[in-house]
């Protein structure tokens, strides 16, 4: 099954369109080098409203109708988000993702994937700690945030519809915020960061890149925990690199560190598969479908010292006092900006106003108004008036070497350090239980670094005389540990 496959960079566009009922036709524009015009093709599923003006199409329907569809390798249960949200609002709210085609079960974004990613944090769309709001309230903002942010990071942001004098105000609201889950690679379709050959049309395209699309953060310490792949491959006379951690997926996971989190998130979740080494795979894997997986596990994982995204909109988070007096406090929006991108230049007055945190702030209102819930303070929807960090709630943030300890006729020791590295620890008296339970894990891989790499942290048997005791259990670099 297929239809017209748009293609600027390969010559003429070509067509297989197959029998799709219901028949919902759209126009898109057909780019080639010479010319751009409308065409007509048939779309299944929702299409934006009738007064919206044509969007730009990049992609294609999966030819094969046996193409690859989600699916959950652990069956998990349905979560409480399938109470209320239906494929019906899914498709409503997002007629031009998968780069203008559409959700499709066999592309990155579709309700099916969005469903089986959410039953791996039940929690989303679902917690109502406060009684703040309703509970429905709580639900149904979570998801608001959650979607604002992706319109902000992935969204088609078509900001001509406002300059489209045959449209009320209400009716470009209407255009644009339909947006959202358009793009799969950072910079969209024809990044820079791609091949010109393969220029993001397909998720696949992503397996390469050029040097800038690399992000690769080096360093002794990361090096033994996610280290780049180096390997290269040459195309007309340029290298390429597969170790490409640019931005993915609907909230764009970036950085290698980030890739490999995610990583060990899956494996904890019996999901094996190698991200470091093949990244690509947040887009194309189906089984779970990495690409909202990743998405949702950015915004549902705490950072030290950052609380999560969902912490702070449902009000399950610890301010300082110096915020909490500034009304800074329970269930809003604003902080989210700050972790997501540290963005606090607050709301633009006019429509639909700049990219940042402004794009977030008013995305944020208009999901709200859709689902029919309040967005809380105004003040606080913006993160400008924070008077203090979240570093400034005083906590240890991860494992290190416990350094104090070395020369101590016994093994080896890790302890909680108030610095960022690549094994959170999660105080106790900041984060939920499902991330402190998580602490014995890491301090075990932790100790496992310094006996199998000690010169990471340049240690030796003189200066770390505990390396001459070996731990009496079995350690491995994920921490699954078992007894000799």
């Amino acid at each position: 099954m297929g239809v017209l496959w748009v293609c600027p960079d390969r010559g003429a566009a070509h067509s297989n369109i197959g029998l799709l009922t219901p028949f919902v036709w759209i126009v898109v524009w057909e780019r080639t080098k010479r010319e751009k015009r409308k065409v007509f093709i048939p779309k299944m599923g929702q299409s934006p409203p009738d007064f919206c003006p044509p969007h730009s199409v990049y992609g294609k329907i999966p030819d094969d109708e046996n193409c690859p569809q989600p699916s959950d390798p652990n069956e998990l249960p349905k979560s409480p988000l399938e109470k209320w949200f239906t494929k019906k609002m899914f498709e409503d709210l997002f007629p031009k993702s998968n780069i203008g085609v559409g959700p499709h079960p066999c592309l990155p974004y579709s309700f099916e994937s969005f469903v089986i990613a959410a039953r791996y944090f039940p929690e989303f769309g679902a917690a109502h700690p406060n009684k703040q709001f309703k509970a429905d309230e709580h639900h149904r903002r979570d998801v608001a945030a959650f979607f604002a942010h992706a319109l902000q990071e992935t969204g088609e942001n078509d900001v001509s519809v406002y300059n489209n004098t045959d449209l009320t105000l209400e009716q470009a609201h209407e255009c644009f915020y339909r947006g959202g889950f358009y793009n799969w690679f950072e910079r969209g379709p024809n990044s820079s960061f791609l091949l010109p050959t393969f220029p993001g049309f397909s998720p696949v395209d992503g397996k390469r890149c050029t040097e800038e699309g690399r992000y690769c953060k080096s360093d002794a310490i990361l090096d033994f925990w996610y280290p780049c792949n180096r390997d290269t491959e040459t195309h007309f006379n340029q290298t390429y690199h597969k170790g490409c951690y640019f931005g993915r997926g609907a909230l764009q996971l970036s950085w290698n560190y980030n890739y490999g989190l995610f990583q060990q998130f899956l494996l904890t979740k019996g999901v094996k598969v190698n991200l470091i080494e093949n990244p690509n795979l947040v887009i194309t894997k189906m089984d779970p479908p990495l690409a909202m997986m990743a998405s949702l596990w950015f915004y549902m994982t705490p950072q030290p010292p950052k609380p999560s995204m969902h912490q702070i909109v449902v009000g399950d988070w610890k301010p300082s006092s110096k915020n909490r007096r500034a009304g800074y406090h329970g269930a809003i929006f604003g902080p989210t900006s700050l972790i997501i991108n540290n963005e606090c230049g607050g709301e633009d007055t006019d429509e639909p106003g700049g990219p940042g945190e402004s794009r977030r702030i008013k995305a944020f209102k208009w999901f709200c108004k859709y689902f029919k819930v309040p967005v809380g303070s105004e003040r606080t929807l913006s993160c400008k008036g924070m008077l203090d960090g979240f570093d400034a709630v005083q906590h240890m943030y991860s494992w290190h070497p416990d350094w104090g300890n070395m020369w101590k006729a016994q093994s080896c020791d890790c302890a909680p350090a108030p610095y960022g590295g690549p094994l959170p620890y999660y105080d106790p008296k900041i984060y939920p239980h499902e991330f402190t339970k998580q602490n014995d894990r890491n301090r075990l891989r932790c100790v496992h670094s310094m006996y199998e790499s000690p010169q990471t942290f340049r240690l030796d048997d003189g200066n770390a005389p505990c390396l001459k005791h070996k731990p009496k259990i079995r350690l491995t670099k994920t921490g699954i540990r078992s007894r000799r």
